[in-house]
């Protein structure tokens, strides 16, 4: 059991790795529904994490709950909600702190509508996909970021498109990082303390859930609207078609860092980046007799 910081621990910290397994969705690799005990007025922290390839809707019937946490960093100040729907994206965590009722009345965790988390002893019927999701955007409180991404030393686009090409001499319709395609795709290249901002812009035709490993961004803004609840930090987001994030991040963790598409069959199809770090280097190369491939 983890204590949050300057918080008490849940009676009950649990964890839903959702994941398909031959068109069938499962919870700690089992299928259908996952039984967690939880006392009658007791707190629960669930901790949904979401390995597959796309986004998968998290709703809870039977009380409300509170998201926490996302990707591993704590929420400032998030409200209470009921009759909403969380969007996991490919690759994203999330942490939900669920009170049991009083008068032992089970609550149904669903994650994606095939497949559910049942807490205490009463079960709990099926319920559709809430009409409204939860907005990250706006939910929870403003907090200092730690830095200021109006000073950015460094500002960067990612336009995310598709056209036919070449990819490893292979005809076909790839996906491009501004207009090129891998792996005569952008290096952003960075100098560690550098502020960094990043326009996500995606004109592809399909939803990507975009991944940054070795750091942790906030998001400034979704099609120019500000960000104006807890400060949203993530490594994995989903940019949906027609979408544009403005993101920003310190860059505090040297090395080379692949920026790329969570949805593991984009990446194999070329929707992948790297950050890199000047000064830093590596032996290893692109394809060769190692088969070194984007994914």
């Amino acid at each position: 059991m983890i204590t949050p910081p300057g918080g008490a621990a849940a009676a009950v910290d649990a964890l839903a790795l959702v994941h398909v397994y031959d068109g069938e969705r499962t919870i700690n690799g089992r299928i259908g529904e996952t039984r967690i005990d939880a006392s009658a007025g007791s707190r629960v922290r669930l901790r949904v994490s979401n390995s597959d390839n796309g986004p998968m809707p998290v709703w809870v019937a039977g009380a409300p709950f509170r998201v926490v946490s996302v990707d591993g960093t704590d929420l400032h100040e998030p409200g209470v909600v009921a009759d909403v729907a969380l969007e996991l994206t490919g690759g994203g965590r999330a942490d939900l702190e669920i009170d049991m009722p009083g008068d032992g009345a089970g609550i149904r965790v669903e994650m994606g509508g095939a497949a559910a988390v049942l807490l205490g002893g009463a079960d709990v019927a099926r319920t559709p996909r809430p009409a409204c999701d939860l907005d990250l955007l706006s939910y929870g409180a403003p907090a200092p970021l730690g830095f200021d991404p109006a000073a950015a030393t460094r500002s960067f686009d990612y336009v995310i498109g598709r056209r036919p090409g070449f990819l490893d001499g292979v005809p076909g319709l790839w996906w491009t990082v501004n207009g090129r395609l891998f792996p005569d795709v952008p290096m952003f290249m960075v100098t560690e303390g550098d502020v960094v901002r990043m326009r996500v812009v995606n004109d592809s035709g399909e939803v990507h859930p975009m991944h940054l490993h070795g750091h942790h961004a906030v998001v400034l803004a979704r099609d120019g609207v500000a960000a104006t609840g807890s400060p949203w930090w993530f490594d994995s987001i989903d940019v949906a078609d027609g979408e544009t994030y403005d993101i920003a991040f310190v860059a505090d963790n040297p090395g080379v860092w692949m920026d790329h598409c969570h949805n593991l069959p984009h990446a194999t199809e070329g929707l992948v980046a790297h950050l890199m770090y000047e000064g830093v280097t590596t032996p290893y190369r692109l394809g060769g007799a190692a088969a070194n491939e984007a994914e």
